[in-house]
């Protein structure tokens, strides 16, 4: 009876699920997937946004509507921070986000799961504050919406929600951990507010007319000009013809 006691008192806190923090709650190892597959699928899209946004591409499938411009919401004074497009740093906190979800495991130690619970904490709730912020920002500053930004910023509150659920690492180490996550985002939201806006440029299209473009090659002083009466029209220089020698006339340049 005593053996069997202390082996399980001395159990694997991963044998079935991970209290991290000793008095959490039981966690499933579908949640950890869920997770997982969460910050794969906003990796995939912050990613293909970070790609446009440094290229200065189009985005496909979202342009020019009413309700849904990603273009509009991509080129905006808000889609950057400090000169760089947020999908960048979005796109590097859901890759940590699913690099500490890799040692939550049975086999990891318990230093090195609490530490990666509280990376994945601090991230999932920064990434929840952070996609209010900018949802709140297309619908009320800039009037549009972007597809692929409200597919990430879904993933973001999704990640949010669950983690602040389950509590990984217990109530008082969720509480301690969503003050360093509003702490960053509340640096991201200062940041942006007192950056001076970019240079916006209009590009305006005009139509060509045909008959403009051959003007263009013409003189315009002389261009459509009539001659004056009893005026003589300037002569074409006339090309001399090139004669040759009839066979049997010797060459004076060639006979000197």
């Amino acid at each position: 009876m005593t053996a069997t006691f202390e082996s399980f008192k001395h159990r694997s806190p991963l044998a079935t699920a991970f209290p991290a923090g000793g008095n959490g709650p039981r966690l499933p190892r579908s949640f950890t997937w869920s997770l997982r597959l969460i910050a794969c699928a906003a990796l995939g899209v912050t990613g293909y946004l970070a790609i446009i946004a440094l290229r200065a591409g189009e985005v496909a499938g979202c342009s020019g509507g009413d309700v849904w411009d990603c273009g509009l919401a991509l080129h905006s004074r808000w889609a950057k921070v400090l000169n760089t497009p947020v999908s960048v740093p979005a796109f590097v906190l859901y890759a940590l986000v699913l690099t500490s979800l890799a040692f939550c495991r049975s086999t990891a130690t318990n230093s090195r799961l609490r530490a990666a619970w509280s990376v994945v904490t601090v991230s999932a709730i920064a990434a929840g504050l952070a996609a209010i912020w900018f949802i709140g920002l297309q619908v009320f500053a800039l009037g549009h919406l972007c597809v692929y930004c409200v597919a990430a910023h879904s993933c973001g509150l999704v990640l949010c929600a669950l983690v602040l659920w389950k509590r990984p690492l217990g109530g008082r180490a969720t509480v301690r951990l969503a003050a360093i996550s509003v702490l960053g985002v509340s640096l991201l939201i200062g940041t942006q507010a007192l950056s001076a806006p970019p240079p916006t440029y209009t590009v305006q299209h005009f139509e060509t007319d045909a008959r403009a473009n051959t003007a263009i090659t013409e003189d315009p002083l002389t261009a459509g000009a009539k001659p004056a009466p009893g005026a003589k029209t300037p002569a074409k220089a006339h090309t001399p013809d090139v004669v040759e020698p009839p066979s049997g006339i010797p060459n004076d340049a060639g006979d000197q």
